[in-house]
């Protein structure tokens, strides 16, 4: 706690000597040069180009900045004087405006339409020297840039993740946004069959390498899909979009993962293609402890010791196409794959009221999948754009747990083997259509249709002494079909306000059936249930800038979560025998109602972002866990009423010299559960510190810490938690290759997680101690030439479902 405390108090400090900093009188200036930069062939905006503001008289430039997504530009403060302005963009020809004035009659000129021409001028080899802050405001989004944190090298994407802002990741890599783990998480702007089934699982296959940033969206528009009521994080891939042919390659090896990729693009004129392949490998050890200690006289108290190892293996690849015939048409094609075995064991000592046994517990995990996706662009003339997107996923998850028990002189007990062949399909098809009008106002409408076929085939198979073995099967097929339009309307009042309005309207349609053993049954039993709702989405977003700098935000919108299949599978998955998690077929759709007030500046090197945010969700899913029969606790998904959350975030970057940047973040909430028989309600915030110094000679050092407090839940709270990165790297071969040394938790052997569950019947305490330093040594190399830049493309984000974990 300590530590925490010195940590927040660091992070006030540095915010307020940078408000400080800001309300310093800025220095006088006569006037203001504003525009919008776009595609002279599509009129679509060109971001992050370079504008210059050069004095006519000297030729010099005294002024400079670059443009935002939408392609606009503002220079405030500019002298009295005649200038010229310059205008470029890697991919297209410089252009120079002709000389201008601005006076005391003519305070203000604006260019409202200044056209880039593609050029097909070849490049040499480019080094860049400039680098993105870790942390990014983008307006509707948060962006942490992976590729420039050094610490991230020879890790996981469940690692990555811990370090963005919002973000928590517990010990078992379930993922929450602003204390919620209802979220959906994407990969390119898309769902990947990797996952589907579980998402805590699936990040720790993600290397960490092929992770360029991460987006977070807490208020989406009507344009997104509608589920995920805490928002939505997006992995963005690294994708070189320059011609020519460049690629790289990377090594990691450490004592707890070891990781190999490499990735080539290629692309000459109208042809581009690019690939990928990741393979890695990695272990983990763990020592828990559970207590049950009994309130009601029929339930026994228990207390299990055990360590567990844990192996993974496997591969994720990628492979695409694009075709640019001309400035107004585009096609591109992708498939991606993903091939995992995982392996572990548990070795545990149970003590209850038939005295002491020993388990062996074996589970073994083989996943695959396959994504899609294929995408046409075309331009009907400047400022009208329709999109044709498809998309099919097909993964297949095997699950297999046999557990075996001994008594304490090693005599057999009983065995349990199951077996679980869980595929899943999902086919995507959207079209999309956008309008900008000559105001720069923007309509945005569409279609789309998801159709979801997800089977779970699940055997139980008990052996014990002296009885005949015997087998339950347990098989549920569960379909969901989503039908969607939506519109949105962005526009600007008086250029001082901004609106984004949108609506968007929901179909669902689902349906399950169940075939299962049945006692005194010779043949499979056969039920289904079916369940049809609508929704209606509105969105609005309002937000005013202030002398360039400062930006105040509010929006609302409604969000609804649909529970996937690891939710509603009813699967038991036995841990132990005397633990099971079994999925719920009955669960509803969560819906919610988000608030946000934010606010953001930037001056100088520092950039601050706040925002205060009030969710009130109905229907709430919550982990519950009760007796199920004589020493067993089942936990399962339900729906316990209303899930209040009110909170505040705070995040921001500065340099206090050039070479050194330091990026605090800070989450505060107050979580209030109610339901007819469950509540709990406390405060629970995290806080983290990323820094990091450049040395001279391409030298690099950099710091992550991160403390969460106890969070809350239906029935208890999990406990706190710290952990840390150090990192140095150094770069050589100019700059085209580097060495990175990381180590994960230097501080501490282990990172220990705590839990407590506290109902009528029972309190239950556990502890789990993952021994969690990790040391890897990183090589990196760069190689290829880069021409000019290609057109952005358009994807599918199906960002309209819970995923699930552990």
């Amino acid at each position: 706690m300590r530590l925490s405390l010195l940590s927040l108090l660091f992070f006030l400090c540095c915010f307020s000597s940078n408000l400080l900093a800001q309300t310093a009188p800025a220095a006088a200036g006569g006037g203001k040069v504003t525009g919008v930069v776009v595609d002279s062939a599509s009129a679509k905006p060109v971001e992050f180009a370079t504008i210059s503001l050069i004095s006519a008289a000297s030729g010099k430039p005294v002024d400079g900045t670059i443009t935002n997504a939408q392609g606009q530009f503002t220079l405030p403060n500019v002298a009295h004087g005649t200038y010229t302005l310059s205008v470029s963009f890697l991919g297209f020809d410089a252009k120079t405006l002709p000389a201008f004035s601005l006076t005391e009659a003519n305070k203000t000129v604006h260019f409202p339409n200044i056209g880039l021409k593609a050029s097909a001028t070849k490049l040499k080899e480019v080094t860049v020297v400039g680098e993105k802050p870790l942390v990014e405001d983008k307006g509707d989004k948060l962006v942490y840039n992976a590729e420039n944190d050094a610490s991230n090298q020879g890790t996981t994407a469940s690692d990555v993740l811990r370090k963005v802002p919002s973000v928590t990741v517990d010990a078992d890599g379930n993922v929450q946004l602003r204390g919620s783990s209802n979220l959906r998480v994407l990969i390119n702007g898309k769902p990947s069959s990797i996952l589907a089934n579980n998402l805590a699982e699936a990040l720790k296959q993600i290397p960490s390498d092929i992770i360029r940033n991460v987006e977070v969206i807490t208020s989406p528009s009507a344009k997104y899909d509608a589920e995920g009521t805490a928002g939505i994080i997006n992995i963005i891939t690294k994708k070189n979009s320059l011609q020519g042919v460049n690629g790289q390659v990377s090594a990691t090896a450490g004592n707890r993962g070891r990781y190999t990729n490499g990735s080539l693009n290629a692309r000459r004129g109208k042809f581009g293609a690019n690939a990928s392949l990741s393979l890695y490998g990695n272990n983990n050890h763990s020592e828990a402890s559970l207590t049950r200690t009994p309130k009601l006289a029929d339930i026994s108290y228990l207390r299990q010791e055990g360590t567990s190892r844990q192996l993974n293996n496997g591969l994720y690849s990628q492979l695409g196409f694009t075709f640019d015939p001309d400035t107004l048409n585009t096609f591109n094609l992708e498939f991606g794959t993903y091939r995992n075995r995982f392996r572990g064991t548990r070795f545990q000592r149970t003590e209850d009221n038939r005295g002491i046994q020993l388990y062996d517990l074996n589970n073994r995990w083989n996943g695959s999948g396959l994504d899609m996706n294929f995408g046409y662009t075309h331009t009907f003339k400047p400022q009208q754009e329709l999109s044709v997107l498809a998309q099919v996923n097909r993964g297949n998850s095997h699950d297999i747990y046999d557990n075996s028990i001994m008594t304490l002189e090693n005599a057999f007990v009983s065995r349990q083997l199951n077996d679980n062949d869980a595929p899943n399909r999902e086919k995507t098809f959207q079209l999309d259509y956008t309008q900008t009008f000559k105001n720069a106002s923007r309509l945005e409408l569409g279609l789309k249709s998801i159709l979801r076929d997800a089977t779970s085939n699940a055997q139980y198979n008990f052996f014990r002494p002296g009885k005949a073995d015997s087998l339950a099967i347990s098989n549920f097929d569960f379909d969901q079909d989503v039908y969607a339009t939506y519109l949105t309307y962005a526009f600007s009042l008086k250029k001082k306000y901004n609106f984004n309005l949108g609506s968007r309207y929901e179909f669902t349609n689902t349906k399950g059936v169940f075939l299962n053993t049945a006692k005194n049954e010779p043949d499979l039993v056969r039920s289904s249930f079916k369940n049809d709702y609508q929704n209606f989405i509105p969105s609005v977003t309002v937000s005013r800038t202030f002398k360039q700098i400062h930006t105040v935000k509010a929006s609302y919108t409604q969000r609804i979560q649909r529970p996937q299949i690891w939710y509603l599978n009813p699967f038991m998955q036995q841990e132990d025998p005397n633990n099971v998690y079994q999925g719920n077929p009955e669960l509803d759709a969560e819906l919610t109602h988000a608030y946000e007030l934010g606010y953001n500046t930037y001056f100088k090197t520092t950039s601050i972002n706040a925002s205060l945010f009030y969710r009130q969700t109905d229907n709430a899913i919550q982990q519950i866990n009760r007796e199920a029969g004589p020493n067993v606790i089942l936990t399962t998904p339900e729906n316990i009423a209303k899930n209040k959350v009110y909170g505040v975030s705070l995040s921001g970057s500065t340099k206090p010299v050039p070479k050194w940047s330091i990026s605090p973040n800070f989450n505060l909430s107050y979580v209030d559960l109610k339901g007819e028989t469950l509540s709990n309600s406390g405060l629970q915030y995290n806080l983290s510190l990323n820094t990091s110094y450049e040395f001279s000679k391409g030298i690099t050092a950099q710091f992550y810490g991160n403390y969460n407090s106890p969070t809350q839940t239906a029935q208890g709270e999990w406990g706190s938690y710290f952990f840390s990165n150090v990192s140095i790297k150094k770069k050589f071969l100019k700059d085209k290759a580097s060495l990175s040394l990381n180590v994960g938790n230097p501080f501490n052997k282990t990172l220990r997680f705590t839990s407590t569950i506290n109902t009528p019947a029972f309190v239950q305490e556990s502890i789990n101690a993952n021994f969690a330093r990790r040391i890897g040594v990183t090589f990196n190399y760069s190689f290829g030439k880069m021409d000019s830049a290609q057109r952005q493309k358009k994807s599918i984000q199906n960002d309209d479902a819970m995923g699930g974990g552990k």
